[in-house]
C-alpha cells in the first residue's frame, strides 16, 4: 500500500484522538488518515490517488473544501478545540 507522510501531529494541535478514515485533502483530492496520530506526522493511504503527489505537496486539514465540523466529528471532539488547539510550532500567515 503506497502510503503518505504528512509532517504534523499532535505536538502541532492536530487531534491525537483522530480515527483511521479521517479525511485530508492532499493534491486536491480526499485521502484517509491511517493508524495513530503521532507527535510529528500523519499517515495517510495513497491507494486511490492516480498519481503519488510529490514531496512537499500541500495537504489542507481542515478549511473552506474539509469542513472543521467533519474533522472535529471523526476526533470526537467540537470544532473550537481544534481550531484553539493549534501550537506555535505552526507557522501563521495574516492574509486581510
Amino acid at each position: 500500500m503506497p502510503v503518505g507522510v504528512i509532517g504534523i501531529g499532535y505536538g502541532d494541535g492536530y487531534p491525537r484522538h483522530a480515527q483511521t478514515g479521517t479525511p485530508i485533502l492532499l493534491a486536491g483530492q480526499r485521502v484517509p488518515l491511517i493508524g495513530r496520530v503521532s507527535m510529528d506526522m500523519i499517515s495517510v493511504d495513497l491507494r486511490r490517488v492516480p498519481k503519488i503527489p510529490p514531496i512537499g505537496t500541500e495537504a489542507l486539514l481542515w478549511g473552506q473544501e474539509l469542513p472543521t465540523e467533519e474533522i472535529a466529528s471523526c476526533a470526537n471532539t467540537i470544532v473550537y478545540q481544534l481550531v484553539t488547539g493549534i501550537t506555535n510550532r505552526v507557522q501563521r500567515i495574516y492574509i486581510n
